[in-house]
């Protein structure tokens, strides 16, 4: 069974993409090849916005803040509380 195509979640087509040609249609950051997996990986193991433009400067520092807030509001949303602008 082929696997579904990977889905921008709505709210960030202007941040991520996803291209069959570019990382086997992995979710990336627009016009970059880093996946968005790299960003949730090295926050996850403590890595700080700072650095992780240092390591990957083709992504965009407003693309970051903006996972991060999406990431925020869809916690907010699943507890019942207040989204974040």
């Amino acid at each position: 069974m082929k696997a579904e195509p990977m889905k921008v979640p709505d709210g960030l087509e202007g941040v991520l993409s996803v291209d069959p040609d570019i990382m086997h249609g992995e979710i990336c950051f627009v016009g970059t090849r880093v996946p968005l997996t790299v960003l949730l990986d090295n926050l996850s193991e403590g890595m700080g916005i700072d650095d992780f433009e240092k390591y990957y400067p083709s992504v965009k520092r407003s693309h970051v803040e903006a996972i991060i807030l999406w990431e925020n509001n869809k916690i907010l949303e699943a507890v019942g509380l207040k989204k974040v602008s």
